[in-house]
């Protein structure tokens, strides 16, 4: 829990100090009444569709020792024992407070990006790095500046490594999470097409990913994925350690004979020339780029090869990454969390790793695609056109493109369906025993409905 003398608010976060309460400190820093606990300081943030600043009496009732407003008005009426903080952004004064704290530890800080790759990555690191240190690590994809910001006041006394991952939707914003977190350590996974309908190229989706490289100090590490050029790019004119990954060039950390089962992935794994073999419960190629990229940071840190092979043979992905299940027989792989192109792309190849009669494709629309979006479904129904699969479904408008470029591409069986209902009534015509499914959109079509109307149809036959 992070405590701070009212005066180091007052420092940290340039603010007005309305009225002293009767508490000299804080323990811990809210900005929701839901979980705030008595002792701490509550922050009322505002966005286009909440203003927390309504919130600022229940977080009082709460007992929060103190609190901190953008609107002083927000301050009448509040009980006289509670410190009043006034600023003039909310959301910077969490920033500046997260800052604050985070500079109290001379500890590794490491910062994850990449347009596909960076959670999974992210708990590689954290899963990896936990068999020696007391790890400290953003939660789930929580990932913006105000999820940062919660993970690094999340630090305590014990902190010996902290794993951030950096999210990005435009120029600077990776740059003011760095500002924030003040990495020393930068790993950048690959660049891809996400976004891409508000940064316009590839190109400058990498100048807003390179933003982390750019932050790391002289004596800092980055870490990057030597076979994606744009990445790999990221390291000339770095003043500090650069060290490269990938599978296809002498790098320092390099992935070899990699060889798919039905449901892992093997590969030989050299790190600063020790070999060692791999086995990833994991499908797909794109699972081994990130794991030689945790090996690299982890590695660096001192963790020894036996911990960063027996961490990744244990590793499990969280959420609905890659989860398989079987529902009458059928192989379901609900990967449904997110999508963009790459992913996509990943995602099929990572089905037809699978063992089954029938591969079939059930996918919902890409979002962030902008000017592009069309374009770019059109030409993922062509990559599943080309990797072949036996028939594909799709929900949601956008899809109706995918669905185009599969059909052009030469795949026979294609469905267009409004909702994940009627995607699962044809999936129940199209699919049988022996056979595999793979789901997967972006997060705002819920595209895990799909399994959990399958099983609720299909009996209670699935495990």
């Amino acid at each position: 829990m992070a405590s701070f003398t009212l005066e180091e608010i007052e420092k940290a976060a340039a603010a007005r100090l309305i009225r002293r309460g009767n508490n000299p400190f804080v323990d811990g820093v809210s900005t929701d009444t839901r979980t705030i606990r008595a002792g701490e300081l509550f922050i009322a943030l505002t966005g286009e569709n909440f203003n927390g600043h309504a919130f600022v009496k229940k977080a009082v009732e709460a007992g929060a020792a103190a609190v901190m407003i953008s609107d002083a008005s927000y301050g009448d009426g509040l009980d006289p024992k509670v410190t009043v903080f006034l600023v003039k952004d909310t959301k910077k004064g969490l920033e500046d407070v997260a800052h604050f704290h985070r500079m109290r530890f001379h500890v590794p800080v490491i910062g994850v990006t990449g347009s596909n790759g960076k959670t999974t990555t992210k708990d590689m690191i954290t899963a990896i790095l936990s068999t020696r240190f007391h790890v400290t690590a953003t939660q789930k994809n929580f990932n913006n500046e105000i999820g940062l910001s919660m993970t690094l006041l999340s630090m305590t006394g014990d902190t010996e490594v902290c794993v951030v991952e950096m999210g990005m939707r435009g120029f600077g914003q990776i740059k003011e999470l760095c500002h924030i977190a003040s990495p020393t350590m930068g790993v950048v996974t690959n660049v891809g097409t996400s976004h891409i309908g508000i940064l316009g190229s590839q190109d400058n989706i990498a100048k807003a990913k390179k933003e982390l490289i750019d932050a790391l100090p002289a004596d800092g590490t980055a870490i990057l994925n030597g076979d994606d050029e744009r990445v790999c790019a990221m390291g000339k004119g770095f003043a500090g350690r650069v060290i490269r990954y990938g599978l296809n060039g002498r790098y320092t950390v390099r992935g070899s004979d990699v060889r798919y089962e039905e449901e892992d992935t093997r590969y030989t794994c050299t790190c600063f020339d020790e070999a060692f073999k791999v086995k990833l419960h994991l499908l797909g190629v794109h699972n081994v780029y990130d794991a030689l990229a945790a090996t690299a940071a982890c590695r660096v840190l001192g963790v020894d090869i036996g911990k960063i092979q027996r961490a990744l043979g244990d590793f499990r992905p969280a959420g609905q990454r890659q989860a398989v299940e079987t529902i009458d027989g059928i192989t379901v792989l609900d990967d449904s969390y997110n999508a963009n192109p790459l992913s996509m792309e990943m995602a099929f190849r990572s089905a037809k790793q699978m063992a089954g009669k029938h591969y079939f494709l059930v996918l919902g629309d890409m979002g962030e695609l902008g000017r592009f979006e069309e374009k770019l479904h059109y030409e993922t129904g062509l990559t599943a056109a080309k990797i072949g699969f036996d028939g594909l479904i799709t929900v949601g408008p956008l899809s109706r493109f995918l669905a185009k470029g599969a059909e052009e591409g030469g795949m026979q069986v294609v469905h267009t369906c409004d909702t994940c209902g009627e995607a699962a009534e044809e999936l129940k015509k199209l699919a049988g025993p022996g056979d595999v499914v793979l789901v997967k959109g972006s997060h705002y079509m819920h595209m895990e409905t799909i399994p959990a109307i399958l099983r609720g149809a299909m009996g209670k036959n699935g495990k």
